[in-house]
C-alpha cells in the first residue's frame, strides 16, 4: 500500500504506526524532509518499531534541486540511527531487504541513503523473489506495557539500551558483504556508496598494483575493526566522500583510539572538495596529490558532468502562475509600490528568472508566511507578500496561517492552487481528495480552511480571468490586515507529467554493464 502524506513528519509517524501495528513500513524523503521528520525520529530511536521500519533518504549534494547543500549523514548520526549506502541499484535492492531484517531484529529504524547521482543510474538487475503481501487484515491491537512509550522516567534507560543496540549492529557490520577490500597496495582509499562507483569509473583501466581500496556500505555505525585493520595494512589513506568530512572525522577518531599513526587525507587537508557534489573530474584531480603513481586512463571534465538546475528555467506562458505575477507587477508599478516577495519552494521560485526577477526571500516548505509575518513585526513598511503553493500550504504553511490569523499582521498571502506538486513529480495534493489508502476521500477545501480563520480579506480568483483577478489583487495589495487570495487553476501539464519549464537532464546517468 502506497500513501502520500502532507509532510515528512506525518509520513514518518504513519510508518511508525503501521510498523507498530504489524506491517513493515518504508518512509521515503529528501534530506530536507528528513529535517521535518526529525522530531518523532528522536523518540522512535528509543522505543521499539514492531514489524520493521526503513527510511529511504535521498540527499542532494550540490543542491541541484534543493534549497541547501545538505549532508544528512551527521544529522542521522546525531539521531543515532543505523545507516547504509548502496553503490549500485542491485546493491540497493539487497541492502533494502537487509535493512528491513536489521530493523526487525534490532527494533529500530534503519536508514538507506542514496543521492541524486545514484537515482540517475541504470543497471539491469535480477529482482528478488519478494512475496506479495495480502491485504491488511483487521486485528486487535497487541498491547505491551511501556514498549511504545518514552517518558522522563525511562528515557535515560532507553538511551542506554539504544547504545547497546548500536554496538551490536557495529559488530554485525564487521562481517557484512557490503564492506569489501580490494588490492594490497600501500596507498589506501576509502569510499562509500555512489562515490565508490565514481571512483571505480575514474580508476577504470588504471594500474592498481600500488592501491588498496576499502568500499564501505555500512556507514554508521562504522565497522571499527574492519577500518583499523585496513589502516594498519597501508601507509596512508585518502577518504573520498561528498560534503562534510563525516567518515574522515570518525575514522580519524578510530585511528587515535587504536593508537594508529597512519596519515588520513581528505577534506580537512583540502585534497578533496568539501562543498557540493563530488564529481569524477574532482576525484581524478585529487588522486595524484595523494598517489604520485596515479596515471589516468580516461579524462573527465567539469563540462561533461555539469547538470541543469530546475530553478534556472522560467515559467511557461500557459502556467497559471504567470498571469498572477504579471498582474501584481503591473499593479505595483502603477501604484508606485515595491512589494517584498517571500516564496515557498515550488514553481513560484521561478519569479527569480526573467521576465519577473522579483523574488526576495525563499527558504523552506511552509516558511513564507512565517517569514513574512516576521518582516512586518520588524517594521518593514513595503507591502509584504507571502506566496505559497497548495502542496506547501498543506505541508506546513497552514500552521503559519493559523499563527498570523491568531496574532494579527499586515500581509498578503497568495495561495497558488494548481492541483499538483509539479516540482517533485506531479503528486496529487490533498485539495483533490483521493483513494490512496483504498478509501475514497473528499477533497480538502483551501477556501474553507481560509474562511475558518479570522482574516480581513479572503477571495478566490481564476488567474486567466485577468479583469476580475486584477480588481481582487488590487484590493488585496492595497488593503490592511491578513489578506488571502487563492488563485485556482490546474497545471496544464498534469496529464503529461512533465513541465517544459524544467530542463531535462541526463548528464549524470551511468549505465552499469558489468563490474
Amino acid at each position: 500500500m502506497d500513501c502520500m502524506s502532507t509532510n515528512e513528519k506525518v509520513a514518518f509517524e504513519t510508518a511508525v504506526g503501521a510498523s507498530i501495528g504489524g506491517v513493515p513500513a518504508l518512509m521515503g524523503c529528501k534530506g530536507v524532509g528528513f529535517n521535518v521528520a526529525l522530531d518523532p525520529m528522536m523518540v522512535a530511536n528509543l522505543t521499539d518499531v514492531g514489524a520493521g521500519l526503513v527510511i529511504l533518504l535521498g540527499d542532494d549534494p550540490g543542491a541541484w534541486a534543493s534549497q541547501n547543500d545538505q549532508d544528512t549523514r551527521p544529522i542521522a548520526w546525531g539521531a543515532e540511527l543505523p545507516m547504509l549506502e548502496p553503490a549500485t541499484p542491485s546493491e540497493g535492492i539487497e541492502m533494502t531487504q537487509y535493512a528491513f531484517q536489521l530493523s526487525q531484529d534490532m527494533q529500530m529504524p534503519v536508514i538507506v541513503r542514496i543521492t541524486k547521482s545514484f537515482g540517475a543510474m541504470k543497471e539491469v538487475v535480477n529482482l528478488p523473489d519478494i512475496p506479495i503481501t495480502s491485504r491488511v487484515t483487521p486485528h486487535l491491537f497487541e498491547r505491551h506495557a511501556m514498549r511504545w512509550i518514552s517518558l522522563p522516567k525511562n528515557a535515560v534507560q532507553r538511551h542506554r539500551r539504544l547504545h547497546g543496540r548500536i554496538d551490536a549492529i557495529s559488530s554485525n557490520y564487521e562481517t557484512s558483504s557490503f564492506n569489501k577490500v580490494t588490492g594490497v597496495g600501500a596507498y589506501g582509499i576509502i569510499a562509500a556508496g555512489m562515490i565508490f562507483t565514481k571512483l571505480t569509473d575514474v580508476l577504470a583501466d588504471v594500474d592498481l598494483s600500488e592501491v588498496s581500496i576499502l568500499k564501505l556500505g555500512t556507514i554508521w555505525p562504522l565497522p571499527a575493526k574492519t577500518i583499523t585493520d585496513f589502516l594498519q595494512s597501508v601507509e596512508q589513506v585518502l577518504i573520498l566522500e561528498e560534503n562534510e568530512p563525516f567518515l574522515e572525522t570518525l575514522i580519524k577518531s578510530m585511528a587515535y583510539d587504536a593508537g594508529l599513526r597512519t596519515p588520513v587525507h581528505g577534506k580537512h587537508d583540502q585534497l578533496v572538495y568539501r562543498e557540493g557534489e563530488l564529481f569524477r573530474w574532482q576525484i581524478a584531480e585529487a588522486l595524484p596529490k595523494f598517489w604520485p603513481g596515479y596515471s589516468p586512463a580516461h579524462r573527465f571534465s567539469p563540462e561533461e558532468e555539469q547538470k541543469a538546475m530546475p530553478s534556472e528555467a522560467g515559467l511557461p506562458e500557459n502556467c497559471p502562475y504567470t498571469p498572477v505575477f504579471q498582474i501584481l507587477n503591473e499593479l505595483s508599478e502603477s501604484s508606485g509600490l515595491s512589494p517584498v516577495y517571500v516564496v515557498d519552494p515550488g514553481c513560484a521560485i521561478k519569479i527569480n528568472t526573467p521576465p519577473f526577477e522579483i523574488l526576495d526571500i525563499k527558504y523552506s516548505m511552509g516558511s513564507s508566511i512565517g517569514i513574512a509575518s516576521g518582516l512586518v513585526l520588524a517594521g518593514v513598511t513595503d507591502p509584504v507578500i507571502a506566496v505559497v503553493g497548495d502542496s506547501d500550504f498543506f505541508h506546513l504553511g497552514v500552521n503559519a496561517l493559523f499563527n498570523v490569523a491568531h496574532q494579527g499582521s499586515n500581509l498578503l498571502v497568495i495561495i497558488l492552487e494548481n492541483s499538483t506538486t509539479a516540482l517533485s513529480g506531479f503528486q496529487p495534493s490533498p485539495n483533490l481528495g483521493g483513494s490512496e489508502s483504498g478509501d475514497v476521500t473528499a477533497s480538502l477545501s483551501i477556501e474553507q480552511i481560509v474562511q475558518a480563520c479570522p482574516v480581513t480579506f479572503a477571495e478566490l480568483i481564476d488567474p486567466w480571468d485577468t479583469t476580475a483577478s486584477r480588481d481582487i489583487l488590487k484590493a488585496a495589495l492595497t488593503g490592511s490586515g491578513v489578506r488571502v487570495v487563492i488563485s485556482r487553476s490546474p497545471c496544464p501539464y498534469i496529464e503529461s507529467g512533465f513541465c517544459p519549464g524544467y530542463k531535462s537532464d541526463e548528464s549524470d546517468t551511468i549505465e552499469i554493464l558489468s563490474r
